[in-house]
């Protein structure tokens, strides 16, 4: 499923708690530092459509031919790239100085990252946001990479089953078994096949999380639910690509919270 078109915003997972809400219930949430992200690039399908200041490209020549300006080509598509996190200028390359000083920055990002959008955007270059972002957004989709578990069995893995403990199976406890075809066509290990390797340290994207609560002042965010990676890992909070629905408003659905439960007889 492809990512919805939409302005997100970028963060910094800072662990897991729980919260209480007005009708008792206990929620376990994951608090996301999420910005102030800074606008370093707007990307436009036409080239009349660069906002001022960013119409115009260089080329180095060299040390004979020198910086050349030329105009800025089209992207071809509408997007805004933002940075998250401040680092240090003397780990910045020279390209990325160029770019950040056009924006009005002495320091680089630690984590950039691009949102496509369906309709030009409005904002500049250079400027900031914030939580704000999602303000009316019942449901975000988050992206982040998973935690390293190094080299996994296929237990931990994929979750396979270990073989008996009885007598006559020696040391092959947690083996994958048999791995090849002798009775097909095509003989040998077959592509695909589930068995033990590096596991972990992948992008992962974990649709529909309720965005519990919202707190500006410190810009954070309160998910429902777990998201991938490690504390201090940085993620893309966009609004979600699936229904919008409540649960609750489904059709024929059993509804299994017993704090939900007395507040429908409440209301008998």
């Amino acid at each position: 499923m492809t990512a919805s078109k939409s302005l997100g915003i970028l963060g910094k997972k800072l662990g897991m708690m729980q919260i209480f809400q007005d009708d008792g219930t206990c929620v376990p949430v994951t608090v996301v530092r999420a910005g102030p992200c800074r606008v370093l690039q707007v990307k436009m399908a036409t080239a009349a459509e660069h906002p001022e200041g960013h119409r115009t490209a260089q080329i180095n020549r060299g040390k004979k031919g020198g910086k050349q300006s030329r105009p800025r080509a089209a992207d071809g598509y509408y997007a805004v790239q933002l940075g998250f996190d401040d680092k240090p200028a003397r780990l910045c390359s020279k390209a990325e100085l160029g770019t950040l000083k056009k924006v009005g920055l002495d320091q680089g990002k630690r984590y950039v990252c691009e949102f496509r959008l369906d309709a030009a955007p409005t904002q500049k270059p250079g400027e900031e946001v914030t939580v704000e972002v999602l303000k009316g957004v019942p449901h975000v989709d988050v992206t982040g990479t998973t935690k390293g578990r190094g080299w996994a069995g296929t237990i931990k893995r994929w979750g396979f089953s270990r073989q008996p403990t009885s007598h006559g199976n020696s040391l092959n406890h947690r083996t994958g078994g048999g791995l090849g075809r002798q009775h097909s066509i095509s003989s040998g290990v077959p592509k695909g096949k589930r068995m033990a390797g590096h596991y972990g340290v992948e992008r992962v994207t974990v649709q529909r999380l309720e965005i519990v609560k919202i707190d500006a002042e410190r810009n954070l965010v309160f998910l429902r639910g777990a998201v991938p990676g490690h504390k201090n890992g940085y993620l893309e909070l966009r609004k979600t690509v699936k229904n919008e629905r409540l649960i609750t408003d489904k059709p024929g659905l059993v509804v299994r919270n017993a704090a939900a439960k007395a507040a429908a007889k409440g209301k008998k």
